[in-house]
């Protein structure tokens, strides 16, 4: 087990930047997700620790050894990958056992670490029998499992199980932050899938177009998104973003449209009075779950808008509103509107301490001093 580090890593593909001076540090025995839509470099930084692509500039560190001239398999790293990539000729045995082989381990050797980890992963029934006899997340165990035996300085994950079902993925993912939390070794696992990065990493790094936007727990990256794009990436349904115009009384500070007034909470307004922005133009962010509805207007509910249509999601309920310009989802009980309520006016209101205030110009957080304080980075988008 080893700590890895990024230190101004860069990553082209002629003109192409795919990754951008990345700087990373990743604890001894940490899971970290590297998390980001599809192109934003998360893949080639992976493929960079593991050797398969050459760095253009930077450093990369394992256990502080300097590793960007070693021959990917003197990295002592174990990688696994979307596709299966087993031996067909081969049995789950002997695909385990194999790259045990190369290393020229012993035989009882051999047999204990395939058996030991045939165990944790619940294969051992399956251990005689051909890749052609399994099913895909069959498979997918015997892959993980070939990496485990090998007991590396660290986990390379590279979308391992985005081509399986949905139950399937729901349970392989408890299976994998358990044999991690078990093993205690160094992991990296890269996906697009913002649900396996929240409920499996210790810590999620968001990359977007080869740029860091921020690092933290999934806590902090859901409760203090650095910027409007890291806010809008991470949740589902996604956060809301409105925009207003910024106007301060005796009262205090208000965020002002025509379908709305947003009273800026108190912690807030010191940030917001000392941010310079262009027309006093604000964004304002708040998460589904946050907003209540009603189809009564009072000073509980501010804002105005039409149900514009309602999505049952079992107990509860996504109810799309059509507020001014823009689509504001909002996460209710179920019953709460019904479908024949399409095109009624409705009032939202929201929870004040969970709203989020964003620079429309660099899509940057305005945070309090306190939030600032917690907060691991902020990039421009």
């Amino acid at each position: 087990m080893a700590s890895l580090t990024f230190n101004s890593v860069w990553k082209r593909y002629d003109q192409v930047e795919a990754v951008k001076d990345l700087n990373l540090d990743i604890a001894d025995g940490e899971f970290l997700c590297l998390l980001g839509p599809s192109g934003c470099g998360k893949s080639s930084s992976l493929r960079m620790i593991a050797g398969l692509e050459f760095i253009s500039a930077g450093d990369i560190l394992l256990g502080g050894e300097r590793i960007n001239d070693l021959e990917p398999r003197n990295r002592d790293i174990a990688m696994v990958f979307e596709s299966y990539a087993l031996y067909p000729q081969k049995s789950v045995y002997e695909n385990m056992a194999n790259p045990l082989r190369l290393r020229k381990m012993s035989k009882d050797e051999i047999d204990r670490r395939v058996r030991e980890a045939a165990g944790m992963l619940e294969i051992e029934r399956l251990l005689d029998r051909r890749p052609s006899q399994l099913s895909g997340g069959q498979k997918q165990r015997v892959a993980i499992g070939r990496v485990l035996v090998r007991e590396p300085k660290a986990f390379l994950f590279d979308e391992p199980i985005a081509h399986l079902d949905a139950k399937l993925r729901a349970r392989m993912r408890g299976e994998l932050k358990h044999i991690q939390k078990r093993l205690g070794t160094t992991t990296v696992y890269v996906t697009h899938d913002q649900l396996e990065g929240m409920s499996m990493a210790d810590r999620i790094a968001i990359m977007r177009e080869g740029v860091l936007q921020q690092v933290g727990t999934p806590q902090e990256v859901f409760n203090q998104p650095s910027n409007v794009w890291v806010a809008t990436f991470v949740g589902d349904p996604p956060m809301n973003i409105l925009q207003g115009e910024l106007q301060g009384g005796d009262g205090g500070l208000t965020v002002v449209a025509p379908e709305f007034r947003i009273d800026v909470p108190t912690m807030q307004a010191g940030s917001l009075s000392e941010s310079k922005l262009a027309d006093r133009k604000i964004l304002v962010g708040v998460r589904p779950e946050a907003l209540r509805i009603s189809s009564i207007q009072d000073a509980a509910h501010p804002i105005t808008g039409r149900v514009y249509a309602v999505q049952p999601l079992g107990d509860v309920e996504v109810i799309d509103v059509r507020v001014g310009g823009d689509r504001v989802l909002v996460r209710a009980e179920l019953g709460t509107v019904a479908n024949e309520d399409v095109d009624a006016t409705v009032y939202l209101g929201y929870h004040a301490q969970k709203l989020h205030f964003f620079d429309p110009t660099t899509g940057v957080a305005i945070r309090s001093a306190a939030t600032r304080q917690t907060a691991v980075s902020q990039p421009t988008i």
